[in-house]
C-alpha cells in the first residue's frame, strides 16, 4: 500500500530512545497508517487496487494459533509489527513514515 497519513504515537518516542531495551536500528517509527492499495497478491479477496485502507500496529501474524484466527492477532507470538520488526523475508518493517508497506489483507 502507498502511505498517505501516519499519526505519531508515544511508543514511537520510547522505541527510538530504546527505553524498553528492544529497539532495532535503523528504525522508522509510526503506525496507525492510512494509504491506498497499489498492488494485491493472487490470494487477496478483501481489497482491490485503488481502495483506501487503514493499518494498525500488527501487519501480519502466523495464522496458525487461536489468537490469529479469532481477531486477536496482537497476542500471536510470531506477529509482525508495522515498525521495529522484520518481515518473514528478513527485510525490516519501516513504519508509517515510509512510502509503502506490505500488509496481510486481514
Amino acid at each position: 500500500m502507498a502511505l498517505s497519513i501516519c499519526t505519531p504515537w508515544f511508543m514511537g518516542i520510547h522505541q527510538t530512545k530504546n527505553d524498553l531495551g528492544m529497539s532495532k536500528y535503523p528504525m522508522v517509527p509510526g503506525h496507525e497508517v492510512v494509504g491506498e492499495v497499489v498492488e494485491v497478491g493472487s490470494d487477496v479477496t478483501n481489497f482491490r487496487v485503488g481502495e483506501i485502507v487503514g493499518v494498525g500496529c500488527v501487519v501480519a501474524c502466523c495464522r496458525s494459533y487461536l489468537p490469529c484466527n479469532t481477531e486477536n492477532e496482537q497476542y500471536c507470538l510470531k506477529k509482525i509489527l508495522s515498525y521495529n520488526d522484520v518481515y518473514t523475508d528478513g527485510k525490516p518493517t519501516q513504519g508509517g513514515f515510509v512510502g509503502s508497506m506490505v500488509v496481510h489483507q486481514k
